[in-house]
């Protein structure tokens, strides 16, 4: 069983992959740079933010939330490598495997984490963005997505059908 590993969809999607992978990489080392750097500047920091009418309290916010970025980001980084891995074994014609219906049971998990983290992430930031509201600098306007609880329902239900199209394959090796 093999399909066109030159196929320009799978290279693509490859490439794109590779790409958010590298950028998630990126947002990690930025994030972990930045929350060190603002523990370093906070006194700078905290005069900005007086300049503009924002408290002091605002800055020590700031790392908590890039350290919660950038947990958002490895989550990405990993979602991104199990797809990866995925797009890997179907330009080898092999995708109904075991390994392909536990990589995506773990990114419907990367999702549901992903939403979690962003409860904290999103309380910081409106509490930041009221802040910032009150001296007229900011305006902030986060939410729920439905999207991402659609994304985590669809890939535990293709974990499911992976799951099954391993086992019916093997099964039906087995008779022949």
């Amino acid at each position: 069983m093999t399909s066109n590993p030159r196929d320009p969809l799978l290279i693509a999607a490859r490439f794109i992959l590779i790409g958010m992978m590298a950028v998630m990489g990126i947002v990690v080392v930025g994030c972990a740079a930045g929350t060190i750097g603002t523990l370093f500047a906070h006194g700078r920091i905290v005069a900005e933010l007086a300049e503009h009418n924002i408290p002091e309290a605002a800055a020590w916010a700031i790392p908590p939330l890039l350290a919660l970025v950038a947990g958002g980001a490895v989550l990405g980084f990993l979602f991104f490598r199990n797809l990866y891995r995925i797009v890997g074994t179907v330009g080898q014609g092999d995708p109904f495997t075991p390994e392909n219906a536990a990589r995506l049971s773990a990114m419907g998990w990367i999702v549901v984490a992903v939403h979690v983290l962003a409860i904290p992430l999103l309380g910081i930031a409106a509490w930041i963005g009221k802040l910032a509201k009150e001296s007229g600098h900011y305006n902030f306007d986060g939410g729920f997505d439905v999207g991402g609880v659609l994304l985590a329902l669809i890939l535990f239900i293709l974990a499911r059908v992976f799951r099954e199209g391993a086992r019916m394959r093997d099964e039906l090796e087995g008779t022949v």
